[in-house]
């Protein structure tokens, strides 16, 4: 409480914009991640439980596995309008390295930030410990919400004893995987 008294309003403006941006994180958290993230959430992104049938790409994937994933997504009848590879910013930084192919002129497996013809999202949320995952989904099948209204709680009173402001952020997000086979996840092994 002193604290925010001498701070002359500082504290408060950075506690109102950083607690907005760990929701955000959370949110990335839930979704990208290949296993359940636990706390005060029960949300699930559409890559957990499928680590046990994850594709087994290699050391350093190729152009035809990651390929295939795309294939095996399309044949299961999903349109494929809304698909993007998820991955870890290192991975990212592998595949701009690695060729297309051996053959003919070198070309980027990531160029301009497309892999495959589809956009690439970055995010080491998807990483689990240091086993690295490459996600691609069909992202329209992956709707979240937001219920209700951001609540922001500043409780002055409950640890008055103590002379301790309590800052709450309250909201109430909701999302489900439409399709599951909308959803394929690769793991990478250590070389």
């Amino acid at each position: 409480n002193q604290s925010l008294n001498q701070s002359d309003g500082i504290l408060d403006t950075i506690v109102r914009t950083i607690m907005p941006k760990s929701v955000q994180l959370l949110l990335n958290k839930i979704l990208f991640s290949p296993v359940k993230v636990t706390g005060a959430t029960n949300l699930v992104g559409p890559f957990v439980g499928k680590v046990a049938s994850a594709v087994n790409l290699g050391a350093t994937p190729t152009f035809e596995a990651l390929n295939g994933m795309k294939a095996q997504v399309l044949a299961s009848g999903v349109e494929g309008s809304g698909l993007c590879w998820v991955m870890s910013k290192a991975m990212a930084a592998i595949l701009e390295g690695e060729p297309i192919n051996a053959k003919g002129i070198y070309r980027p497996m990531i160029e301009n930030d497309m892999l495959c013809g589809l956009p690439v999202y970055t995010t080491n949320c998807i990483k689990n410990g240091a086993t690295e995952y490459i996600g691609l989904g069909d992202w329209r099948y992956q709707p979240m919400g937001l219920f209700n209204t951001v609540r922001f709680i500043v409780d002055p009173y409950s640890q008055a004893r103590k002379d301790s402001v309590d800052l709450v952020l309250n909201v109430d997000y909701g999302t489900v995987t439409l399709r599951p086979e909308a959803f394929v996840l690769g793991k990478v092994t250590s070389a």
